[in-house]
């Protein structure tokens, strides 16, 4: 039985034009990231219309982060 854990940081956008959202996950994301950090990063792609929902329409206010820290406890596998 093996156990693995994964933390990812994800950080939602949503395009005001229609209220639709993005979201965006990044794997392993460094140890001690600060909020100031990541809303800097989120600004910066909001400021530079890099975001599109998948509706098309741009990204253009930041909501949310949070880093996530995801165990997964496999009980069993019959085919390796």
């Amino acid at each position: 039985m093996a156990t693995t854990t994964t933390k990812y940081l994800s950080m939602k956008f949503i395009a005001s034009s229609d209220g639709s959202t993005k979201i965006i996950r990044l794997a392993d994301p460094k140890d001690g990231l600060t909020d100031s950090e990541v809303q800097n990063l989120m600004n910066a792609a909001v400021s530079a219309h890099l975001l599109y929902t998948s509706k098309g329409s741009l990204c253009d206010t930041v909501d949310s982060a949070n880093v996530i820290d995801r165990n997964n406890n496999e009980l069993f596998n019959l085919v390796q």
